[in-house]
């Protein structure tokens, strides 16, 4: 089946003579069981069809509810050979004002982590707890105090289901009360826990029972980016990683990076790309410094700079035959901001991963320990980048939503920039949504991407914005950065 067209009348006749590649979307959702096409549904909704900037007015259409509400823009759900799943479709939308289509995918991996025994929940959730307090950040503190009190109520339920069978004193009422209270506990743990935090147990860390799930959730994931990475109709491609989502996009950028990364580059032939090269090795981390922060007008030049070394990347040529496509990671919710309590033993342990490049920071870690620099010689006058080096042409931007306390705002969502390094652009949001007709910050982990739920900016977080804008800024669909470099 063909790409729906737009109708010649409807589109702009400026547009119409400027049609450009087209840029693809790739969503990971999160955690749970998840239903294929749930999340980037929702997701499109917030991007396109309803941001009134993309298109000209007389491209919208009234919402299908007829609700009277503000006109939206349309978008149509194909099938599409490269998800690998009758499951899945691509949602594609017509011409925007500039002239460019946008096509949406969604990476689903929700099927392969099925199965996650109570045993592996428990040696995961084991492995967290046998920490000393010094190892725990203070940013997980209250995650590790929770999972504390998780694994007692679980062993306490144990214990009362055991007591109860086997305590002949009890009375029969007093038995079958605790038989039910203890079942009810373990029934928590079977139809809650171990469909969401079990995903989490699957894959976040490599043991000899979940290399085999995280292989299979790579697979998929890179088989579905190599194939938009490796077609001549796309120019450009935004991953974007919710929760869980964003680990796992996280290390496919990385793996991806190590495969297409600029190699065998010679002076003068690839001196533009040499030279933006040099232009974001200026802002690179000395091995012993670790996550260098920046100010914003650093931050600012390095992000320039980054996306003029995407432009330069993203076209194929003979030095250059597999371009680097991805000019944009979003995280939303992301727990890699725990990097140093998920994915590594302590803080410690993650600077260590990362001056030995096993992580990639923004800006990434220098090829040499005296001065900046992101090049290395393969051979005499030969050169090349670093294999951690991904976020050298792949702006980062997160945006998360601490709560207050222990129920409101994202308990697992927060700051990149203390880990990863200021090249990540923050944006702190204050999200409510409403449950039975009322306002509320009651676990607000799901909804950064929600038309229905109001975001506001956090007093003192000079970056923080409304979720719907800091989230559209992020994508960029209008492509502004285009409009920003050049001269």
């Amino acid at each position: 089946m063909d790409d729906p067209e737009p109708s010649s009348s409807a589109v702009s006749q400026p547009a119409a003579a400027a049609r450009r590649q087209k840029q693809a979307v790739v969503v990971i959702h999160g955690i749970g069981e998840q239903r294929p096409m749930a999340t980037i549904r929702s997701l499109v909704e917030a991007l396109w069809t309803r941001d009134p900037d993309l298109t000209p007015p007389h491209r919208g259409k009234a919402p299908a509810d007829g609700s009277g509400a503000a006109r939206v823009n349309q978008s149509w759900i194909t099938p599409d050979r490269r998800t690998a799943s009758h499951e899945l479709r691509r949602i594609t939308t017509p011409y925007d004002r500039k002239g460019r289509r946008t096509d949406f995918y969604e990476l689903y991996w929700a099927d392969l982590t099925q199965g996650t025994t109570r045993a592996r929940l428990f040696a995961w959730i084991r492995e967290l707890l046998l920490r000393s307090r010094s190892e725990i950040p203070p940013d997980a503190r209250k995650l590790y105090v929770a999972t504390w009190i998780f694994a007692v109520v679980v062993a306490l339920a144990a214990a009362l289901l055991a007591f109860s069978f086997w305590g002949a004193w009890l009375l029969p009422v007093t038995a079958v009360l605790l038989t039910i209270a203890a079942s009810f506990v373990l029934w928590v743990l079977d139809q809650f826990a171990l469909p969401y935090f079990g995903d989490v147990a699957a894959y976040v860390q490599a043991t000899p029972d979940t290399v085999e799930s995280r292989a299979k959730v790579r697979e998929r994931g890179l088989g579905l980016l190599r194939a938009l990475a490796d077609d001549d109709e796309y120019d450009r491609i935004v991953v974007v990683g919710h929760s869980l989502g964003s680990i796992i996009a996280y290390d496919l950028l990385q793996i991806l990076w190590a495969e297409r990364r600029p190699r065998g580059l010679e002076w003068p032939r690839d001196r533009e790309v040499v030279r933006a090269i040099h232009a974001v090795g200026a802002f690179a981390a000395l091995p012993r410094e670790g996550a260098v922060p920046l100010d914003q007008a650093q931050l600012e030049a390095f992000r320039r700079a980054q996306w003029q070394l995407f432009s330069r990347l993203k076209v194929k040529s003979a030095v250059n035959e597999k371009p680097w496509k991805f000019s944009d990671f979003v995280t939303l919710g992301s727990p890699l901001s725990h990097a140093e309590f998920l994915i590594a033993r302590n803080a410690d342990a993650f600077r260590k991963g990362a001056e030995e490049r096993l992580y990639s920071l923004s800006p990434p870690i220098s090829d040499s320990r005296s001065r900046r620099t992101l090049l290395y010689y393969e051979r005499p006058r030969i050169r090349a980048v670093h294999h951690a080096a991904c976020f050298a042409a792949t702006r980062w931007t997160n945006i998360f939503d601490i709560g207050n306390g222990w129920s409101t705002g994202d308990p697992f969502s927060g700051p990149m920039r203390e880990n990863f390094g200021g090249g990540v652009e923050e944006h702190r949001v204050r999200l409510e949504w409403t449950l039975f007709g009322m306002r509320t910050r009651l676990f607000t982990h799901t909804h950064y991407w929600s038309t229905e739920a109001a975001g506001s900016k956090v007093e003192g977080e000079a970056a923080a914005t409304d979720h719907l804008k800091a989230l559209r800024e992020a994508v960029d669909l209008a492509r502004r950065a285009d409009d920003a470099i050049r001269p």
